[in-house]
């Protein structure tokens, strides 16, 4: 019996140690946002930062605003689209949000 178990944690550690591993390929760069999602962000930076500072935001991250200025604007594009759409933000809060964002991000 005793055999036959230690056959078997033998057998698991070689198959475990066989299998081949994911590899960690780097994500590809940020692409900055296309003419077409450019133009759409119209927005105004001043409605974007009372939006930045109201409930909708700060709901679920408090007073933690400064980050934004620390990261470039493509960094920040799809992560902001996603949390406007969790916020339930409308299109023109959406586009305020994204013109404040623009304007504060990290140049």
């Amino acid at each position: 019996m005793k055999k036959t178990i230690l056959a078997m944690a033998i057998l698991a550690s070689v198959v475990v140690a066989c299998t081949p591993k994911a590899s960690k390929t780097p994500a590809p760069p940020a692409t900055p946002p296309t003419p077409e999602v450019a133009a759409a962000i119209t927005g105004s930076v001043e409605a974007g930062g009372v939006i930045m500072a109201s409930a909708k935001c700060t709901k679920c991250h408090g007073d933690e605003t400064g980050h934004v200025p620390k990261h470039t604007f493509a960094e920040q594009d799809k992560l902001m689209q996603a949390m406007a759409k969790k916020a339930k933000l409308s299109e023109q809060e959406t586009a305020d949000l994204m013109a404040y964002v623009k304007a504060k991000a990290k140049q």
